[in-house]
C-alpha cells in the first residue's frame, strides 16, 4: 500500500470502495448460509491448530512464487508473457468463482444454467479487459471490486476454522516481509516504469492498495457472518476500517506500508469474543 497524501478527503473513496466489496461480500455469502456446514473445505493438513497452520503455509508457498515469478518477468521486460500468464490465472479462476457463487446466489431466480454460465463469463472477462484494453482507472476499480468481492465471498465459504482464523494472521506476517523485505516492494517500483498491473494493484485518489489486501478485508466480515452472527461481521467490518485509517496514516511516515497487520489483528475481536 502507498501514497501521496492523508486527509478525510482522500480517505473516504478507499473506505467507501471497501465497504462496498465487504458488504456485496456479505450479500453473496448470505445465500451459503443453509448449506455453510455440509461444504467441502479447504484443510489438506486437517483442521487442528497445527494443521490449520500447515494449511496456511501451504497457500503461502505459491503466493511468494507468483509475486517472484511477477518479479522476475518485471524485471526482464517480458512483458507478453507476464500479460498472457495473468490472464489465463484471472480468466479460469474467476470464472470458477464467479459460477460456483452466482449458482448459489441465482439458482432460486434463474431456471436455466446457460444465463449463470454467462454472467460468469462476463464477470471474468472484465477484469482481462482491465489489465489488457481498457485503461480507465474507472473500470479498473470496478473490475478490483469484482475480484475482491467473489475471491473474499469464496474463501469465507470454502476455509473452515480454525483454518479460516489462522490464515489471516499468516498473510499479514507474510505481507510485512514482502512489503519491507520481499517482493511486492520491488513489484510495485518496477511496475510503476514499466507495466500497468490494474486492477492487481488500483490507485484510488492519492493512495495505491493491492487487490489481495481487498480480498481479505471482505473475506473476514464473510467469515464472521458465517460462523457468528450478522451484527459480529458489521463489528468486523467496523474494526477493519479503523485499522485500514490507522494504515493510511502510517503512509505519512512510510513510502510503502503493508495493508493487512493491523486491520487483521483488530478483525480478530469478534472471534475472540464471541466465538
Amino acid at each position: 500500500m502507498t501514497n501521496n497524501a492523508f486527509s478525510i478527503k482522500n480517505l473516504f473513496p478507499i473506505i467507501l470502495l471497501v465497504f462496498s466489496i465487504q458488504i456485496s461480500s456479505l450479500i453473496f455469502t448470505s445465500n451459503f448460509l443453509p448449506v455453510y456446514q455440509s461444504l467441502p473445505s479447504y484443510q489438506p493438513a486437517g483442521n487442528s491448530t497445527s494443521g490449520s497452520i500447515l494449511n496456511s503455509i501451504i497457500l503461502l508457498i505459491p503466493t511468494f512464487v507468483v509475486t517472484s515469478v511477477i518479479l522476475f518477468l518485471l524485471r526482464r521486460k517480458l512483458f507478453f508473457l507476464l500479460k498472457f500468464l495473468l490472464i489465463i490465472t484471472l480468466s479460469v479462476g474467476t470464472f470458477s468463482v464467479s459460477y460456483i457463487i452466482l449458482s448459489a446466489s441465482l439458482q432460486s431466480v434463474i431456471d436455466s444454467s446457460i444465463y449463470i454460465f454467462i454472467l460468469s463469463l462476463i464477470l471474468c472477462i472484465i477484469p482481462v479487459l482491465s489489465l489488457t484494453i481498457i485503461d480507465s482507472n474507472k473500470f479498473q476499480l470496478f473490475s478490483s471490486y469484482i475480484l475482491s468481492s467473489l475471491y473474499g465471498t469464496i474463501l469465507a465459504v470454502f476455509l473452515k476454522p480454525p483454518t479460516i482464523i489462522i490464515i489471516p494472521i499468516a498473510f499479514a506476517l507474510y505481507d510485512i516481509y514482502a512489503v519491507f523485505r520481499g517482493p511486492l516492494k520491488s513489484i510495485v517500483n518496477s511496475q510503476e516504469d514499466s507495466l500497468d498491473l490494474r486492477p492487481l494493484f488500483i490507485n484510488l485518489g492519492h493512495f495505491n492498495i493491492g487487490t489481495g489486501d481487498l480480498i481479505f478485508y471482505s473475506m473476514i466480515p464473510s467469515s464472521v457472518f458465517l460462523l457468528i452472527d450478522l451484527p459480529s461481521a458489521f463489528l468486523s467490518i467496523f474494526l477493519i476500517h479503523f485499522g485500514l485509517i490507522l494504515t493510511l496514516y502510517l503512509l505519512k511516515r512510510f513510502e510503502i506500508f503493508p495493508g493487512l497487520p493491523i486491520p487483521v489483528a483488530l478483525s480478530l475481536v469478534p472471534y475472540l469474543l464471541f466465538y
